[in-house]
């Protein structure tokens, strides 16, 4: 009876400590993200096949994107960014009741499986998404989220950013882009890898 009891303390301990590692962790990186650029993501990390296949990215100040493209994501990705703490309660009821096959993800959620997580659908990665997301809204201010995801966004094959985007389809950074240029980027988002901007209708 000892032995189990012992056991049982030193396996709650073990618990309690990697709990409160990753805690510890997972908020000092979110923290860190406030103020300096993330240099890869997960999400890279795993396209890429641990950098094996290069991948198109590097950092551009959301002052010098323009505001064409950072409207036209909001607009397209998460009408309600301005408005939500990372989740949007309305749109999630809105695709459940009317059975909608879209998904109802918010920009902080899709920054948050991005730079964390991993590709896939189950409830231990929803779980873990949520609690980055709230982490993220709680710790960096919208301007700052919407910087690290216009700059980290999967765009086409191995392309992330949308400057990279820009340059790629319109030959010209992504602050001299046209309203329509910019919604024709945003609206390949939800599947950067088969959709053309060029080719798609606004």
């Amino acid at each position: 009876m000892y032995v189990i009891k012992n056991l049982a303390f030193k396996t709650a301990r073990i618990i309690t400590v990697l709990c409160v590692s990753f805690i510890f962790l997972s908020m000092s990186t979110v923290l860190l993200l406030r103020f300096f650029n993330p240099p890869f993501t997960s999400f890279m990390v795993s396209e890429s096949n641990f950098f094996q296949r290069e991948i198109d990215y590097s950092w551009t100040p959301i002052s010098n994107m323009g505001e064409n493209i950072a409207l036209s994501v909001v607009a397209t990705e998460d009408s309600n960014f301005c408005y939500h703490l990372g989740l949007d309660v309305k749109e999630i009821y809105k695709v459940i009741t009317r059975k909608e096959k879209r998904g109802a993800s918010t920009i902080t959620q899709q920054l948050a499986k991005n730079l964390f997580l991993w590709s896939g659908r189950s409830w231990s990665r929803k779980i873990i998404e949520l609690y980055f997301t709230l982490l993220i809204e709680f710790i960096i201010p919208k301007k700052r989220i919407l910087e690290i995801y216009l700059n980290t966004v999967e765009t086409s094959l191995l392309t992330f950013g949308v400057n990279q985007a820009s340059d790629k389809y319109y030959k010209k950074p992504a602050n001299k882009l046209t309203k329509e240029q910019s919604v024709r980027i945003a609206l390949t988002l939800p599947n950067p890898k088969t959709r053309n901007p060029k080719k798609t209708e606004v």
